[in-house]
């Protein structure tokens, strides 16, 4: 696959699916900024503090990343959280806060929002860019385990990557959404997965290298005409 070098920023890459996306991404030949809100461990991809819910926070990481390296012309909104369901059950809808709703809402939907406006000026100037936006299979199914709030917000991704794909066509800049299934990482041990695991059809979990190869194409040059799509990676577990 011929890659043109960009200036990339992946959020939430400290470590899991964003770690392994940004690590490709710099392999194929991009400069890869990394916004986490904590600090990630190595020092091979720069890194800038952002918490994606905060407005302001992502105008100044934005700024930050044009003036030290230039304009942004890949986005991968891979920031989010997911609650951890209390007793093995989420919160029902009718004991669920406020707060809890918009702690995850703020970051997971507001935060894509936040990072995709600071991000198009540049990318529309420059007449080319890429977004990929990073929902789940929670927003696509019944989500028990996540809650309300986290389907919500996931399957809110899901339109919001359509119309800015509609809007930003013209403009040579492609808007994607992956939707991972379970992916393996260092979380995964908390989760009983062996009856999860027979239902899907490759047989395995997914891997954060799955979600990064999927993420490497949709960036690419050949991936021009690839657009407003969802993209499913799952392994067959979900196929709608």
């Amino acid at each position: 696959m011929n890659h043109t070098g960009r200036i990339a920023v992946v959020t939430g890459a400290a470590d899991g699916i964003g770690r392994s996306v940004a690590e490709n991404l710099a392999g194929a030949g991009h400069t890869v900024i990394s916004l986490d809100i904590r600090p990630r461990d190595g020092a091979d991809i720069p890194q800038i503090a952002c918490d994606v819910a905060d407005p302001a926070s992502v105008a100044d990481a934005f700024g930050q990343v044009e003036r030290e390296y230039g304009p942004v012309q890949i986005l991968v909104n891979n920031a989010g959280i997911s609650p951890a369901a209390p007793n093995g059950r989420a919160v029902l809808i009718e004991e669920m806060t406020d707060a809890d709703w918009r702690r995850v809402l703020s970051v997971n939907l507001d935060g894509v929002f936040h990072c995709c406006r600071a991000a198009l000026p540049a990318m529309k100037r420059s007449g080319w860019g890429r977004i990929v936006n990073f929902s789940s299979q929670g927003g696509r199914m019944r989500s028990m385990l996540s809650g309300a709030h986290y389907a919500a917000s996931k399957a809110g991704l899901f339109g919001f990557t359509r119309v800015l794909a509609g809007q930003c066509g013209q403009s040579g800049i492609t808007a994607n959404c992956i939707a991972p299934g379970r992916i393996e990482t260092e979380q995964s041990d908390q989760f009983a997965l062996d009856d999860y695991v027979s239902q899907i059809p490759v047989g395995r979990l997914g891997r954060p290298g799955d979600i990064a190869a999927a993420t490497r194409y949709l960036v690419s040059e050949e991936a021009g005409f690839v657009t407003g799509a969802i993209i499913d990676v799952n392994g067959g577990f979900f196929m709608p």
